[in-house]
């Protein structure tokens, strides 16, 4: 079995050398003329093609043309089969390629030996198999917690009314997991939806308590659930749900008898995510294989689809990002995030199909998503269907609700009509020009208008190009793909402008922009904001005495320090300038800044850096202050913080260095 990649749009035939162009082109125009031809081409099930005994293209079925976005026989003229799809291998695994059976037998037409090539696309058939695949493997996970039960009603353990509500929660699991892959498998080869409805993260984690109260995963181990947001949000319970017991189950495998696995729940600006923690580091030869089908490290036959299966539903099916990450070097932190999506997700079957995750073995690495806000709910649903094989997909019919998506979901491109009512597109590009949480989206303006006035207009409002109406699809295709093309390398840009050349942490410059964002968003939700801010003792002697490669290697491990020390994917790590370097640690309070600021002591200490020029210590030692707004306020500046912090840093400083000192503020 070949695996070939389809690009979004065909790249343009190298010309041959002239003779043997002429001739190609003589006998691609008899074959298109030649009955026999049109009948191979037509009659054949899946793609067809008809090559050259040098494998180049002479003609091809409406399939293939209709596949790459082409209207005419003649663009297929003297390209290889191969640059039609660009074929790229894929190892087994967690594949989003399409797949292809290929065939070929010669062929003879007037006179001429050719070549038929035909290949038949198999990604539906692997996309049931590695859903039943895994369902499967989720099965046995409620059926081993249904035997646990069984045990203990046979050994007389327990609460016989405890017992039979954990057989009646499993039992129900059961039932929903059946529904939800009776949905799943009838989804076809379209944009896949779940059936999402509003749920409160206490309702997750107590579900996951009753499953696992009865498994034999774990026995002799705790399982801690820590409370956090108890906003509802909207997802797919049951997804979510099997995505987080394989979760446990594989945390729980890999903690020894006696140890403590925490489960608790976050809220990180526009996702929601669940976070699993277990005691130990996955060595680093091992992490990269982790989410690989089938691999795993307990040497059984068989095992292995816990992770594969968490990344495949949690990503593919809840749009969602499951990965890990190594803890203050102790542990281990599972975790998957899901778009906080009140607004994202369709709100009706209709528009289900255009706003659901990206569809299987067709969407690219790091799926973008592209907001279509046009009047016209036609128009959407057709855009939505060119868009969808590639893209993740919302939809809004009008300006208003078009704001709303941009701001709560932040698209990678927006595809935005021009004459709506009420709030017409110059209007609305403008409000998202004006906004710091949509300012770098790029718009491209769909317009049945063309005059030089309305695209002058088009452009001053901040669009960056346009698309005339009625669309054409290939072109449609090649404007979203180079647009966001060109949005990725600027992103790649702006990314590398945000890093402290020498340390590769925040810059000063991130460290204005992101607090100065969780100021605002911390006043609106009314929670802490805290900072700790701490400064190299003897930084000028350290580097008079051991020259300025030396101060840099110790700048180096102090950032790691204070990079390491956090505890959530939202706190920011930042080089203040010079030899000093803060934490923002949002909807934090100052007993949460504190345990930061000791785990930063604590890791210089463990550091034990040569300081042979300090007064106070043998080694690099730090002074560390701490502020905590406990409710920011619109009304007063997020640098007010800033200030409180380097105050209480000097404070520090004066009475002795290597401690901390701090306090809150209103």
């Amino acid at each position: 079995m070949a695996q070939l990649r389809v690009p979004r749009v065909p790249d343009l035939p190298v010309p041959a050398e002239p003779e043997s162009f002429v001739r190609m082109r003589g006998l691609a125009e008899s074959l298109l003329e030649n009955p026999v031809a049109h009948a191979i081409l037509d009659l054949l099930p899946g793609y067809a093609l008809i090559l050259t005994q040098d494998r180049r293209v002479l003609a091809g079925d409406r399939d293939v043309l209709a596949e790459l976005g082409l209207t005419t026989p003649e663009s297929l003229e003297g390209l290889r089969a191969g640059e039609l799809f660009r074929c790229v291998p894929e190892r087994d695994g967690f594949s989003r390629s399409r797949q292809f059976w290929v065939r070929s037998a010669p062929l003879r037409i007037g006179g001429h030996d050719l070549l038929l090539f035909l290949f038949k696309e198999t990604s539906e058939q692997k996309r049931r198999e590695a859903l039943e695949e895994v369902f499967l493997h989720d099965l046995l996970n409620l059926v081993g917690g249904l035997t646990g039960i069984a045990g203990r009603l046979q050994d007389r353990q327990g609460d016989p009314e405890a017992i039979a509500g954990q057989i009646r929660e499993l039992s129900g699991q059961l039932v929903d997991e059946i529904k939800s892959q009776r949905l799943l498998l009838g989804a076809g080869e379209g944009c896949l939806a779940g059936e999402s409805r509003e749920v409160r993260p206490a309702e997750i984690l107590d579900r996951l308590g009753r499953f696992f109260g009865a498994s034999e995963a774990a026995e002799g181990r705790r399982l801690e659930f820590r409370t956090g947001p108890s906003e509802p949000f909207v997802c797919d319970p049951v997804l979510l749900t099997r995505v987080l017991v394989n979760l446990v189950k594989n945390a729980l495998e890999a903690t020894p008898r006696g140890g403590t696995v925490k489960v608790w729940h976050e809220r990180r600006q526009d996702r929601r995510g669940f976070v699993v923690e277990n005691p130990g580091v996955i060595p680093s030869e091992v992490a990269g294989r982790v989410f690989e089908r089938c691999f795993s490290t307990k040497a059984c036959e068989g095992r292995g689809l816990g992770t594969f299966g968490a990344k495949l539903l949690g990503e593919q099916l809840l749009g969602g990002e499951v990965g890990f990450a190594p803890h203050g070097g102790t542990s281990t932190q599972f975790f998957i995030w899901i778009p906080e999506a009140g607004t994202c997700p369709a709100a009706d079957p209709a528009r289900a199909a255009l706003t659901a995750g990206p569809p299987w073995d067709q969407a690219p690495e790091g799926v973008d998503t592209v907001l279509v806000v046009d009047d016209s709910r036609t128009l959407c649903r057709l855009l939505g269907n060119l868009l969808c094989p590639r893209y993740r997909v919302l939809t809004a019919e009008n300006g208003a609700d078009g704001i709303t998506l941009a701001m709560n979901c932040s698209p990678d491109l927006i595809l935005l009509d021009i004459m709506m009512p009420d709030l017409d597109g110059l209007a609305v590009c403008r409000r998202l020009k004006s906004d710091s949480r949509t300012r770098e989206i790029p718009v491209l303006f769909l317009t049945a208008l063309g005059g030089e006035a309305d695209e002058m207009r088009a452009l001053e409002a901040g669009g960056i190009d346009f698309i005339l109406k009625p669309i054409s699809p290939p072109v449609l295709a090649a404007r979203v793909r180079n647009q966001l093309e060109l949005k990725h390398q600027q992103d790649r840009l702006r990314n590398l402008s945000l890093l402290d050349g020498l340390t590769g942490i925040a810059n000063r410059r991130r460290f204005d922009q992101y607090l100065e964002m969780e100021w605002q968003r911390c006043s609106r939700n009314s929670q802490p904001l805290s900072l700790v801010m701490g400064d190299v003792d003897f930084f000028k002697a350290f580097n008079d005495g051991y020259g300025h490669g030396r101060g840099d290697d110790c700048l180096r491990a102090v950032a790691r320090v204070f990079g390491m020390a956090l505890r959530r994917p939202a706190d920011l790590a930042a080089r203040y300038g010079g030899e000093e370097f803060v934490c923002v640690l949002p909807e934090t309070d100052q007993e949460g800044a504190r345990i930061v600021a000791d785990q930063i002591m604590a890791q210089m200490e463990d550091l034990a850096m040569p300081h042979a020029f300090s007064a106070i210590a043998r080694h690099v030692t730090v002074s560390v202050g701490i502020a905590t707004s406990v409710r920011p306020s619109l009304g007063r500046s997020w640098k007010t913080l800033v200030e409180e912090a380097d105050m209480w840093m000097y404070e520090a400083k004066g009475r002795g260095r290597n401690r901390i000192e701090g306090f809150s503020i209103g």
